[in-house]
């Protein structure tokens, strides 16, 4: 990708310069504060280079490759050229590289990994392949090293959260207006009567992101049982499975459905192209907030570079530059990027003037703590489970609950419909089958038999 920096000088003089990024008016007194500094134009300060790998998107590479150029120019009178290499974009495609890299050589030849959540840094962790980042007393005294019941920042600091990530629920307001239907505020509400077929999901054998909303659902229960029955009722009301969380989405804007499950960073920004449209919110209580690291790879070939792309990141300017409008003084040039920082003290510092949905994680009651047993033990199965209750079934299912409905929820028959297989009947026996499905022939066996369980006991309901 070229640098943005002799763009960003041109542009800041002449306001103008096709389809390049517009800079803010900020951008013309930083420009001349570099040049009364250093004593010549941005564009003719000497260029350095670093290599990053990272599966964001292009609006926030773009943003923060401006954004650090112009602040390391200010401070160490050098422009920097980002190279983002690629290697197919997921979070997934990259471990693997870095993995094969690192099997065959001690360098990689990249400075920064950035993004893809914390599983895989927690794995690079281990592996050897990250290196200890310095980080400056007040980001550790604002990232916590633990939130929710989740690790923020390696102990380590072989990496750090530079943001946080959740999944909440995403509705189109003008059909629910027009449904005269209450807008949703809580998980179980999407499980209520009056949404029956009216909620587009995902399939989460192909969806990592569904399979997390998903197990949320089932924690925002008292226990493994109550969280099931809640996440089926759901289910009960889904008009169609999709691939993805993006197309059950677009379903939502073209009205083919009313209401989803979204990450959080995704719905935010849907709804600021659509905000008369689309809602997201993040369930106060029943969501957990989890990091999206940044790590500087072991032996870089700009280790200094990289250490001061680690520190604008996670400094103050450089969080707010994820959750704060187009056109404010510290906010980004071009695109809003709508996601939530992890510094605590930007939510303070900047109350009231971050994008709308973005909410303080910090704040009491808001964030749900996540039960990592729990999670570990059931987040493969649950794909597996959810997938043979529903998506398998989904005829079957919806007639149920339909019977469900007519018959005001029967004691006898709702009972029947959260009856779950005995070997996920109770937390300890979930443990148990989830190493069980790690062999192929034993999963094939498990998953074929509870298509079947849940298609009898579905009939059963509907009679």
């Amino acid at each position: 990708m070229r640098s943005w920096i002799p763009i960003i000088a041109m542009c800041a003089l002449s306001f103008g310069c096709g389809e390049s990024p517009q800079p803010s008016d900020r951008s013309v007194p930083e420009v001349d504060a570099i040049t009364q500094k250093y004593g010549k134009p941005l564009a003719e300060l000497p260029e350095l280079k670093l290599v990053v790998i990272s599966p964001h998107n292009v609006d926030i590479k773009n943003e923060y490759e401006m954004a650090f150029s112009l602040h390391h120019a200010r401070e160490y009178g050098k422009r920097v050229r980002i190279e983002w290499r690629s290697v197919g974009g997921s979070s997934s495609a990259i471990l693997s590289h870095l993995r094969n890299v690192y099997e065959n050589s001690d360098k990689s030849g990249i400075d920064v990994v950035w993004g893809g959540g914390d599983t895989n840094f927690e794995r690079m962790a281990k592996e050897g392949i990250l290196q200890p980042m310095q980080l400056a007393a007040d980001v550790t005294d604002n990232i916590p090293a633990v939130f929710g019941n989740l690790r923020m920042c390696d102990e380590a600091h072989l990496w750090c959260g530079s943001a946080v990530s959740a999944f909440g629920i995403f509705y189109n307001k003008r059909l629910l207006q027009r449904l005269k239907l209450p807008e949703p505020a809580r998980w179980e509400d999407l499980g209520a009567p009056h949404f029956f077929n009216l909620v587009g999901l995902a399939d989460p054998t192909q969806s990592g992101s569904a399979t997390a909303s998903y197990e949320l659902i089932v924690q925002s229960g008292d226990t493994w049982q109550a969280g099931w029955a809640k996440l089926l009722s759901i289910l009960g009301n889904t008009k169609r499975f999709y691939a993805g969380t993006g197309d059950a989405a677009e379903a939502l804007l073209s009205g083919e459905v009313a209401v989803t499950t979204l990450i959080d960073f995704y719905g935010i920004n849907r709804m600021a192209k659509y905000p008369d449209t689309l809602v997201y919110l993040s369930p106060k209580g029943q969501t957990s907030f989890s990091p999206d690291p940044i790590a500087i790879l072991k032996n870089p070939p700009h280790p200094d570079v990289a250490q001061r792309l680690v520190d604008f990141v996670l400094s103050e300017d450089g969080q707010a530059l994820w959750a704060l409008p187009v056109g404010h003084p510290k906010g980004p040039r071009r695109t809003a990027l709508g996601r939530q920082p992890i510094r605590k003290d930007v939510y303070q510092t900047y109350s009231g003037e971050l994008l709308s949905r973005i909410v303080n994680p910090y704040e009491v009651g808001q964030t749900m703590n996540v039960d990592r047993g729990l999670w570990s033990a059931s987040y493969g199965l649950l794909r597996r489970l959810v997938w043979a209750a529903a998506v398998r079934n989904v005829d079957s299912l919806k007639a149920a609950k339909k019977k469900l409905i007519d018959t005001n929820f029967a004691a006898d028959r709702l009972a029947l419909f959260n009856q779950l297989p005995d070997n996920v009947a109770t937390r300890e026996a979930v443990a148990a089958t989830n190493e069980l499905l790690r062999d192929r022939k034993q999963r094939d066996i498990i998953v074929t038999d509870w298509v079947a369980f849940f298609r009898n006991q579905y009939a059963q309901v509907a009679r």
